[in-house]
């Protein structure tokens, strides 16, 4: 059961930035087609409107599967970018903190150990998520129970999207101060808008 919870969790995080990602590209559409059609009303002749309207309608129809679909479309595959960057934040704590232990214990790494030391702990982490949400496309199943959902239900997991979101940036904020308190002790460091 607790498997189910988690894989839920994240199908429903992935579904909520699928969302998100079809609002910004509408939003983003709008305004490019209506600066176009506005540009077009003042500064084209009646039959040339006609013509850049029909284009415009012709071109929106075929756009719409290449953005839409669910599992090779635009939004669909900047959704699960995001979702992987956001995701890969937490493990990314477990990492930062590794980095700093090692580079406390072993002195200056080399580039090479040091991506090794971010990335492998952030790839291990990453497998649960995958298994959970792409796996077999995993996802689109999930997607089905979610559009059928009330209105309250999405609005509350949004919420906690926008909650996981800030979640991860601020996990590999402290990450990163927990890395440098371990490499070089925070009262080493002077920010510019703090007092000395």
């Amino acid at each position: 059961m607790r498997d189910d919870r988690f894989e839920y969790f994240l199908n429903a995080v992935h579904y909520c930035i699928w969302l998100h990602e079809i609002w910004i590209g509408n939003f983003i559409h709008k305004l490019v087609f209506g600066s176009i059609r506005l540009f077009a009303r003042y500064m084209c002749s009646r039959n040339c409107q006609e013509r850049l309207y029909a284009y415009l309608a012709m071109r929106e129809q075929q756009l719409y599967e290449f953005k839409y679909d669910k599992k090779k479309g635009l939004y669909i595959g900047w959704a699960n970018h995001k979702f992987g960057y956001i995701y890969s934040c937490y493990p990314g704590f477990l990492s930062f903190v590794i980095l700093g232990l090692m580079h406390s214990s072993y002195g200056k790494l080399s580039f090479v150990i040091a991506m090794l030391m971010i990335f492998i702990p952030i790839g291990i982490g990453y497998i649960p998520a995958y298994k959970a949400v792409f796996f077999n496309d995993r996802y689109l199943v999930y997607f089905k129970k979610f559009e059928k959902e009330s209105k309250e239900w999405h609005r509350k997991w949004k919420r906690i999207t926008w909650a996981f979101c800030i979640g991860a940036v601020i996990i590999s904020m402290c990450g990163i101060a927990v890395m440098l308190e371990i490499i070089i002790g925070m009262e080493n460091i002077h920010f510019p808008f703090l007092p000395h």
